[in-house]
């Protein structure tokens, strides 16, 4: 695993709605691997081409944009008020972060302590009313480099414990690793396929890269990559998946049975571990691409990582070799049903 492409990728700031902040990344990391590379400027994604020997197109497709919060005060003595959707408040105590204002700044976000609570608040909830961020600056300087609505984002936390990695945005950061290496390992492979690369924007709240972006490129079928979750303390493997074992294939409706069974045949082919996650809806990107336009083929390969949505989310890198390797064979064997390149 390229552990420096991996750190670029998730110490870096892509928030929804802000994702070009990490393009320039991306773009360095294709540089040489691709036939071109361009902007959907309508739905904030990057879109990359290797081209095959033929007139077929499939698209590899994996969200950029990763949780955070906004500032939604000032408050006296130079704390700040945030708000997040997609961030569970009880996680928050004791976390670094960074205010993004008119420069970086750096933070923690504080409670009240424990020797100080009241009889009868022992047991109340963590939520956004009873957390703060404080910056070690008063209010006057916060009001100047500070404006409400400003995002706040988990301080990078890039290391290893044990076999595993540990950072902040592997959802959907380890997604966007698997399409640049498969762009790496395909430099010298000969395939039919035209594949397309979308580094789609707004997963986390609306899918909208991905439907607008999917529908200018209108590709004969798309594998969409994203992460599940693994299996921890208090997560069983009813609800969650082993680390260690090889990336998930998703079945359900959502998703394309005969592609999805394709994926599938090319791993048992090649002796690729795997597992099986099933559902109805997969809550992903996977769900928005299957719908465009007349509708495309999609299948969903995702990786286990524990303690989603939060500053420490934990993989291990076997995994995610282990895709790359997947896609490399599957784009080889890849024989779509019509005749149809994509187009941007």
């Amino acid at each position: 695993m390229d552990e420096s492409l991996l750190r670029n990728l998730t110490e870096s700031f892509a928030p929804t709605g802000n994702e070009k902040i990490i393009f320039p990344i991306i773009e360095s990391a294709l540089k040489g691997y691709v036939d071109e590379i361009k902007i959907h400027e309508r739905s904030n994604s990057l879109m990359a081409l290797k081209k095959g020997n033929g007139n077929f197109a499939l698209m590899l497709e994996a969200h950029v944009d990763e949780v955070f919060m906004v500032v939604s005060s000032i408050e006296k003595n130079g704390f700040l008020k945030v708000t997040s959707r997609s961030i569970d408040p009880k996680i928050l105590p004791g976390s670094q972060v960074i205010v993004h204002g008119k420069k970086k700044i750096k933070g923690v976000i504080g409670i009240k302590p424990y020797h100080l609570v009241k009889e009868g608040e022992e047991n109340l909830t963590y939520d956004f009313n009873r957390l703060f961020v404080d910056t070690g600056l008063s209010e006057n300087e916060l009001k100047d480099l500070v404006s409400v609505g400003d995002y706040v984002s988990f301080a990078p936390s890039f290391d290893k414990i044990g076999n595993y990695l540990v950072n902040k945005s592997f959802d959907n950061r380890l997604g966007v690793y698997v399409l640049i290496e498969t762009a790496r390992v395909l430099k010298n492979i000969k395939h039919d396929v035209n594949v397309y690369f979308l580094f789609s924007s707004q997963e986390e709240y609306t899918g909208l890269g991905a439907i607008t972006a999917t529908f200018s490129v209108f590709p004969n079928a798309s594998v969409v990559l994203d992460v599940t979750f693994g299996t921890q303390y208090k997560v069983t493997p009813f609800d969650g998946f082993e680390l260690g074992k090889g990336p998930t294939i998703f079945y359900g409706i959502s998703v394309n049975r005969e592609l999805t069974n394709k994926l599938a045949s090319v791993a048992d082919k090649y002796g690729i571990p795997y597992q099986k996650e099933v559902g109805v809806l997969s809550s992903t990107d996977a769900d928005k691409v299957g719908l465009v336009r007349s509708g495309i083929p999609t299948s969903l390969l995702s990786i286990p990582i524990r303690y989603m949505h939060t500053p420490v989310e934990m993989f291990d890198p076997f995994d995610v070799d282990k895709t790359v390797q997947l896609l490399k064979l599957f784009i080889g064997e890849f024989e779509p049903t019509e005749d149809r390149n994509g187009e941007y």
